[in-house]
């Protein structure tokens, strides 16, 4: 009987413990962030071309289900892919915390993060505008808009 009462006692103690660290949301070990969860792909509402206007010139960011690229200067950069390893491996999350989602949950380090995305509004010239906005480090962002913008739109 005791040996029964000792099998017991680890088997709910070990069911117990599963259900605790199931229920703490999913972080990799050493990431940058702590996200709910990872997903391979982007947002659909994300996907397409986002414009922006940086320091005199036109920066055109894609947004497609696999991945996400920048052309500017005329050269088109891919920053995040599906497909990649490491840090700049596209794996989608929202950073637990904030409204923020993060397009490369894997990254440990500062320097390795994008620091956030996210959709926001902004009146512009009486006009009630969707925009994607990209968060850097110390509260500054720039907003991207779906069509072509011929200022800069920021907070520095």
């Amino acid at each position: 009987m005791t040996s029964f009462l000792k099998i017991a006692t680890v088997a709910a103690a070990s069911l117990l413990m599963i259900l605790m660290f199931r229920s703490q949301p999913a972080k990799a070990a050493d990431t940058y962030y702590q996200v709910a969860s990872i997903h391979k792909t982007t947002p659909t509402s994300w996907r397409g071309n986002w414009y922006s206007y940086v320091n005199g010139r036109f920066c055109l960011t894609q947004i497609n289900k696999y991945s996400v690229t920048q052309k500017y200067k005329g050269k088109k950069h891919t920053l995040y892919k599906s497909s990649w390893k490491g840090y700049r491996k596209l794996a989608v999350g929202k950073i637990v915390g904030t409204n923020r989602y993060t397009f490369n949950a894997y990254a440990k380090k500062a320097y390795q993060s994008d620091h956030g995305w996210g959709i926001a509004h902004r009146k512009v010239e009486g006009q009630k505008i969707t925009v994607l906005r990209d968060y850097s480090g110390g509260g500054s962002y720039v907003d991207l808009f779906r069509s072509p913008v011929y200022r800069s739109y920021g907070s520095n």
